[in-house]
C-alpha cells in the first residue's frame, strides 16, 4: 500500500463511519433548520416580489457574523470526538504507521471540513430551489435586498451586503467565501485533535469555542487590527480589505495567515501523534 494510499484509506474509514453515527443526523438537522430559518424569508420575498433567485447565498450565510459562528461551532460539533482514537483506530496505527496515520487523520479533517461546507451550500441552494435561476450576476432579489431596507417587511434578518456585491463577482465571491471557511474549519479541527492528544476531549472543544467567540469580542470590544490574530473573522468577507489601507487584514495577508497556519498545525499534529502516547476512546 503505497503511503497516499494509507492516508486516503484512514480518511475514507472515518468519514464512512459518519453514516451509522447519529451525530452526523443531529448535525445535518440543526443546520438545515439553521439555513431555513435565515433563508426561507428570502424566498418569500421573490414569491412576492415575482423574481428569481440566484444561487449566489453561501457567501452571505457565511458572513453573516450569527450564522457564521452557528456554523463554526458546527465544526466543533462534528470533530468533537477528536484525535478520533476510537477501536478499530489501533489496528489502523499499527498497519500504517504513526506518522502515516496522523496524516490520514489530518487528510480527514481537510476533507471531512470540504464535505459539511459544501453540504451547507447544498442546503441553501435547495431551499431556493422553488424560485431559483442560475445566472453570473447576483440578480434582481439579492440586489435589492443589499441596497434596500425591503427585507424588514419579510423579516429577513440575514445580511445581504452591499460591500460583497460590489467588491466581488458572485462566483469569485463564493469561491474566496467556501476556501476562507474551508481554512478556518481545517484549523479549528487541527487544534481540536492536537489539544486532544494532551487532554480530555472536552477542552479541545473548550479552545475551539473560545477562538469562534473571539470574533465576537473584537467586532464589539476590540479594535479593528485585532482581527489579524482571528481566524474566524478572517473566513468573513467583509471583514477583509481588498484595498490593504485599513487595519482590517488585506486579501493576501489571510491567505498567508492561513497556509502558515495549517502546515505548522499539521507538523505539531504529526510531531504529537509520534511522540505521545494516544488512548482508545468510546466512539462519540
Amino acid at each position: 500500500m503505497s503511503n497516499i494510499s494509507k492516508h486516503i484509506s484512514i480518511a475514507s474509514n472515518n468519514i464512512r463511519r459518519w453514516v451509522t453515527n447519529p451525530r452526523t443526523y443531529i448535525l445535518a438537522t440543526l443546520l438545515s433548520m439553521l439555513l431555513w430559518d435565515f433563508i426561507s424569508p428570502i424566498l418569500n420575498f421573490s414569491n412576492v416580489m415575482g423574481y428569481r433567485i440566484t444561487p449566489w447565498i453561501f457567501p452571505f450565510i457565511s458572513d453573516y457574523i450569527y450564522t457564521h459562528m452557528m456554523i463554526m461551532f458546527g465544526i466543533v460539533f462534528l470533530f468533537c470526538d477528536a484525535p478520533f482514537m476510537n477501536e478499530g483506530q489501533p489496528y489502523l496505527l499499527i498497519r500504517s504507521g504513526r506518522i502515516h496515520w496522523a496524516l490520514g487523520q489530518i487528510l480527514y479533517i481537510m476533507l471531512g471540513t470540504a464535505i459539511y461546507f459544501l453540504f451547507i451550500a447544498f442546503v441553501s441552494i435547495v431551499i431556493i430551489s422553488p424560485s431559483l435561476y442560475f445566472s453570473n450576476s447576483w440578480g434582481k432579489i439579492l440586489g435589492t435586498l443589499s441596497q434596500t431596507n425591503a427585507g424588514q417587511n419579510f423579516n429577513i434578518r440575514l445580511t445581504i451586503s452591499y460591500e460583497i456585491q460590489s467588491l466581488f463577482t458572485p462566483i469569485k465571491a463564493f469561491g474566496l467565501s467556501f476556501m476562507l471557511q474551508w481554512c478556518t474549519g481545517t484549523i479549528l479541527g487541527l487544534i481540536m485533535f492536537i489539544i486532544n492528544i494532551y487532554a480530555k476531549r472536552a477542552i479541545g472543544a473548550i479552545v475551539a469555542s473560545i477562538i469562534i467567540l473571539l470574533d465576537f469580542a473584537i467586532q464589539f470590544e476590540f479594535k479593528s487590527f485585532m482581527y489579524h490574530f482571528s481566524p474566524v473573522s478572517m473566513s468573513r468577507l467583509t471583514i477583509l480589505d481588498p484595498s490593504g489601507l485599513t487595519q482590517r487584514p488585506s486579501i493576501p495577508y489571510a491567505y498567508v495567515f492561513f497556509t502558515v497556519t495549517i502546515i505548522l498545525l499539521s507538523i505539531t499534529a504529526v510531531l504529537s501523534v509520534h511522540k505521545r502516547e494516544i488512548q482508545v476512546l468510546p466512539y462519540i
